[in-house]
């Protein structure tokens, strides 16, 4: 497995430096590797770490629901609660539970080209990228789970803008109920919007982030009171105050462009439908209806208005169950979730959403075939290849012809990187064609 004698793609894809850099004991957690990821290190051996570790038996009080996983830990971890106002996303009372691989599968030592063009290794590349967690789901097995520093299965890590999925998934239901419509303008159900940039627009063209007002997270963190908002300039009191000062630039339905607005005016649809707050309604219609283990939350501005366009929180172990439901046509343990006729148009799109689209993932997707349709990155229409991408280095891989799903929680420096980026499609890819060659 040594590749170059470095890194985490040394000594069976665990370096002696990485784990004194990172394992640092505390009274809740120190670290627990099993063979899934490391070959033949056990939890009672000191020969990749020179620092003690805690005892079986604490390991096994840790709040786990399985102890196939690698776990590096120093602090307690911050939840977004503690900083912000947020919305509880509860759990049901039936977990779908995540099924284990009998045979541990190396992923560590996988070589690909990092965003520079530079050969690395998937443990390496993960070292160097600021990666708190990794977890992969192939032919319905958890083959590898990956937490460093104070992550554990139970943390609920921040995953941006993966948020919009589960927005667009609750417009799936709801529009499968009759409650909404995609061609029907916004403003019949927010009236408010009749005197805004909105009017006009249709669920469908929000959908797609095809509406023709523009808008950005800059705008939407201001808004919110997350960022420093320039003195010289007006800020909107809250996020619905911005949405509706927002003006029409360009006719509703013509090109593509990231607008976080779009979903933001979704998540109000929902409320305003339902007569419930986006919590309840992402809880209700998908988070227990798919089995999560825990609760999420999404975080509120000041007038408790949620963040839909990238406000929340959840569980690497959660977020791959998400995953999974998408790779399974919307369903969980057999029961839909997500409206499966949904989820194909997500996967295949048409010819004028990819017209629309025109490569334009920040000068990433720039080839044929690819579009962005209902919140959700489309990286091969043949395949039907999907990407969830949250700032700062979260993501949702879901391949189905591969019958892989590959969730990563990072804590990048910059909301956007696009060499991560590209060295995580790449690593996506290598990932891909070790699992399942004969599909490419």
């Amino acid at each position: 497995m040594h590749v170059n004698g470095h890194g985490l793609c040394a000594r069976n894809g665990i370096s002696k430096s990485f784990w004194q850099e990172h394992c640092r004991i505390q009274p809740r957690l120190c670290c627990h590797v099993h063979h899934r990821l490391s070959g033949n290190w056990t939890p009672n051996s000191s020969k990749y770490c020179q620092r003690s570790l805690v005892s079986k038996a604490a390991i096994a009080q840790q709040p786990s629901e399985n102890k196939n996983t690698m776990m590096m830990g120093q602090n307690a971890p911050l939840f977004m609660r503690e900083l912000t106002g947020t919305q509880r996303i509860g759990r049901g009372e039936t977990i779908s539970p995540l099924s284990d691989a009998n045979q541990p599968t190396d992923l560590m030592s996988i070589t690909f080209k990092d965003g520079s063009g530079t050969s690395t290794c998937l443990g390496d590349f993960m070292q160097a990228n600021d990666t708190d967690g990794l977890l992969v789901m192939h032919e319905g097995q958890n083959i590898t789970e990956f937490y460093a520093d104070s992550m554990n299965p139970s943390t609920s890590h921040g995953i941006a803008s993966i948020t919009r999925n589960f927005i667009a998934s609750c417009v799936a239901v709801l529009i499968q109920r009759g409650q909404l419509n995609k061609v029907t303008p916004v403003e019949q159900y927010l009236p408010e919007l009749k005197s805004s940039g909105y009017a006009g627009a249709t669920v469908g063209q929000l959908l797609d982030m095809r509406s023709g007002v523009s808008s950005s997270m800059i705008l939407t963190a201001q808004a919110m009171r997350w960022s420093q908002p320039d003195p010289a300039k007006p800020v909107a009191d809250g996020l619905k105050a911005l949405l509706l000062s927002l003006p029409k630039d360009t006719e509703h339905g013509g090109k593509f462009k990231y607008r976080a607005g779009d979903t933001d005016v979704l998540g109000c649809l929902c409320e305003a439908v339902t007569g419930k707050p986006m919590g309840e309604v992402v809880s209700e219609l998908i988070w227990q209806p798919m089995g999560a283990q825990q609760d999420a939350e999404i975080v509120v501005d000041q007038k408790r208005t949620p963040m839909y366009s990238g406000g929340m929180s959840a569980t690497l172990r959660d977020t791959a169950r998400f995953g999974y439901l998408w790779l399974n046509d919307g369903s969980s343990d057999g029961q839909e979730v997500v409206p499966a006729a949904f989820v194909h148009d997500t996967r295949h799109g048409n010819e004028d959403v990819m017209q629309a689209f025109s490569g334009n993932f920040f000068g990433l997707l720039d080839s044929p075939g690819k579009m962005y349709r209902n919140q959700t990155w489309n990286l091969d229409e043949k395949r039907g290849t999907i990407l969830m991408y949250g700032a700062g280095g979260n993501f949702i891989y879901v391949d189905p012809p591969a019958q892989l799903v590959c969730t990563v929680q990072s804590h990048w420096p910059g909301p956007f990187m696009p060499d991560r980026v590209q060295g995580w499609f790449n690593a996506l890819e290598a990932i891909r064609a070790k699992l399942a060659p004969q599909t490419l």
